[in-house]
């Protein structure tokens, strides 16, 4: 099989990560997610994708983990990202099944790190979810409890990247 790694008119060091990124959405099952295939060395079923750039090269390539560990000479950063990301798939899939609490008004609530979540349902016929976190209230409204909770993983998440 011919691959990139083959081509002489392609770069094969000095290439920058420009982004690294699951193909599988939040709780896709793995059966029907589309993944990828490596466009340097073709390896097929590839879910976490690194977006690779190079100055003398047009376009951008969309590789494995272990192409961009050569490509760029950077041999620990490609599996921290994909480590990342795979971790959060993990606390992704397993917030619905943590233990929430009921508060005395009978709303699930739950503490993660330094956030307080709390799920409140709104309205009637039909009845909307809003979330509040650390006590300040949130602006939608979210058409079941598990919704609710998992935009509330999705908030923590973005202020968890906001913070570093």
């Amino acid at each position: 099989m011919s691959t990139l790694w083959n081509k002489p008119a392609i770069p094969y060091k000095g290439w920058t990560c420009l982004d690294v990124f699951d193909v599988r959405a939040d709780g896709e099952p793995a059966d029907e997610a589309n993944y990828e295939t490596c466009e340097m060395c073709g390896n097929e079923r590839i879910r976490f994708v690194h977006l690779m750039r190079h100055s003398e090269h047009p376009t951008e390539l969309r590789v494995g983990c272990q192409c961009p560990e050569k490509m760029s000479g950077d041999y620990a950063t490609p599996k921290e990202r994909e480590r990342g990301l795979r971790n959060r798939s993990t606390r992704h899939e397993k917030w619905l099944t943590r233990k929430w609490k009921m508060s005395r008004k009978g709303h699930p609530w739950l503490k993660s790190g330094d956030y307080h979540v709390v799920v409140c349902p709104e309205g009637q016929n039909p009845v909307h979810y809003r979330l509040f976190i650390n006590e300040r209230r949130g602006q939608r409204l979210y058409s079941s409890e598990n919704i609710g909770k998992l935009a509330a993983f999705d908030a923590i998440e973005k202020m968890k990247q906001r913070a570093k």
